[in-house]
């Protein structure tokens, strides 16, 4: 069964995503944004893009870490209890909840919308639009690019492990491996982008003049009506800040 978030236009899908980040940073506090937080959360559950949510809490979970030992714990003067005993800066537990927040919902918002993207149909959405193709490609090749690199990333962990490379362990056993896993990732990128310029260059990336979409998706009135109330909102917002 096709998700809502399959279903939906792919300019929808990156309106509703670029909204989102543009709300964490316009909304003022982190009461707000952490709101926001749960509500893209919620919507990327409810529309099969629950993926995005997992992957946004692990990438974002050593970065409050972070935060909080460098602004609430080593944060200066003044300062308050601390639950469980110590203290805290009170300037720096601030900081880290609002930075905290807005960084988890960029997260959540931008890995939601790289779970459910569609290359296929973006460009062909990009196509009926007389975007021009090298602009419209190089979007779709950046956006693709981290699923793709994650993957070669995980053949060459399991190359390297049957070969008897050390790869876990202690820290300084990871370090030691870092070499063995990054150079030649770096190699299999340059080689895949050679490959991919050239297979794009003989199929007419260089010719000039509209192309013609195979099969472009369905731009329903509900994916406009989103995308305008979600403008709306925005720019709305973005007005409330300016006369603040």
């Amino acid at each position: 069964m096709i998700s809502l978030a399959g279903r939906a236009h792919p300019f929808t899908l990156a309106t509703v995503a670029g909204s989102c980040i543009m709300l964490a940073l316009l909304l003022p506090d982190a009461g707000s944004v952490g709101a926001l937080c749960v509500m893209i959360a919620i919507i990327a559950i409810t529309t099969g893009a629950g993926r995005g949510v997992r992957n946004g809490l692990t990438v974002v979970l050593p970065i409050w870490m972070l935060l909080f030992i460098l602004q609430a714990i080593l944060g200066d003067a003044p300062r308050m209890p601390a639950p469980w005993g110590g203290s805290l800066s009170v300037a720096g537990t601030h900081w880290m909840f609002a930075q905290g927040t807005r960084l988890t919902a960029i997260a959540i918002a931008s890995l939601s919308f790289a779970a459910v993207f569609d290359p296929h149909a973006f460009l062909q959405a990009a196509i009926a639009r007389r975007w021009p193709f090298d602009v419209a490609l190089l979007v779709v090749a950046t956006l693709d690019a981290a699923d793709r690199l994650a993957v070669q990333a995980r053949q060459l962990r399991e190359a390297q492990r049957t070969r008897g490379v050390h790869i876990a362990g202690s820290i300084m056993v990871r370090i030691r491996a870092v070499p063995a896993l990054v150079f030649p990732l770096l190699l299999a990128s340059l080689t895949e982008a050679g490959d991919r310029s050239l297979a794009l260059e003989t199929r007419g990336l260089l010719l000039q003049g509209h192309r013609n979409p195979i099969d472009p998706p369905h731009d329903s009135t509900a994916d406009r009506v989103v995308r305008w109330c979600i403008a709306i909102i925005v720019a709305g917002t973005a007005i409330w800040r300016s006369t603040r």
